[in-house]
């Protein structure tokens, strides 16, 4: 397995900090603990932690990001297992995403594999439409899409927020609470659908290159699925934050500088 780099192992340790601060209080809380700067929330997630992580290209986000569904899982969730939506800026991206996550030989699935003792499954939009109840509950789930496949006016996202019989037992026994979360039909009958199974596990969502996905669209999209918290790695985080023109500030929890990385003969 890969050795982290100093840089790398300091944000880290501040994103576990936030998350530990963050079970003591609250999301916006935490975050002016951890950085002594406001929180700012974005719609539809209001109070639920939503950070960035700011690493120039070639910090080596990915490998971050393995870590970042573990911590998350442990120090914030404290659950064995989480199902996680790692959401990339293209397909290219995706492709190469899954296919490193997927091998169990790579330091990224290294990574997975030793926070969660082996129990990792990676899938694809095309898979998830046959997720078991027994893998979403019984190891953690890596789902690889990017942000605009789960658009609802997409050929994909069509498929996420429709009926789907293969996922039906995800749903039984539910109580009221978690039945009064989901989407249902007119009639009020739940949707059987993926994005139901994703609010249903309130996935963590890990955002690569996330400058691409801050639009009030993006936001609507994410709400769908009721995530635990966001983590966000970019080199260019959004930092103007103006509601009235729909531009959101990123919350950097932790900024990495080009020096640092230089340091660490990463440039």
């Amino acid at each position: 397995m890969l050795v982290l780099k100093d840089y790398q192992n300091r944000s880290l340790e501040k994103l576990g900090e936030y998350f530990r601060l963050t079970v003591q209080h609250d999301a916006k809380k935490a975050f002016v603990l951890a950085t002594e700067r406001p929180y700012q929330d974005v719609p539809g997630l209001a109070g639920m932690p939503y950070v960035c992580l700011r690493v120039p290209t070639g910090g080596g986000k990915t490998l971050m990001g393995s870590h970042a569904v573990g911590i998350a899982a442990h120090e914030l969730l404290h659950a064995d297992y989480v199902v996680c939506l790692w959401l990339v800026p293209s397909n290219i991206i995706r492709e190469q995403t899954l296919a490193a996550l997927r091998d169990r030989q790579h330091p990224y699935r290294q990574v997975l594999d030793t926070a969660f003792g082996g129990k990792v499954v990676v899938i694809d939009l095309a898979d998830a439409l046959y997720l078991s109840y027994g893998d979403a509950t019984g190891s953690t789930v890596v789902l690889v899409s990017t942000l605009a496949a789960l658009r609802v006016e997409e050929t994909d996202g069509r498929k996420v927020y429709a009926n789907n019989g293969n996922l039906q037992p995800h749903f039984v026994g539910l109580d009221d609470a978690l039945r009064s979360k989901m989407e249902k039909e007119a009639d009020g009958r739940i949707i059987y659908s993926l994005a139901n199974v994703l609010r249903l596990h309130r996935p963590v969502v890990i955002m690569d290159e996330a400058h691409n996905a801050r639009t009030p669209l993006s936001f609507d999209t994410l709400t769908r699925f009721s995530p635990s918290c966001v983590i966000e790695f970019t080199a260019t985080p959004e930092t103007k934050h103006n509601p009235a023109m729909q531009t959101f500030a990123s919350n950097i929890l932790h900024h990495v500088s080009a020096r640092e990385l230089k340091e660490a003969e990463m440039i």
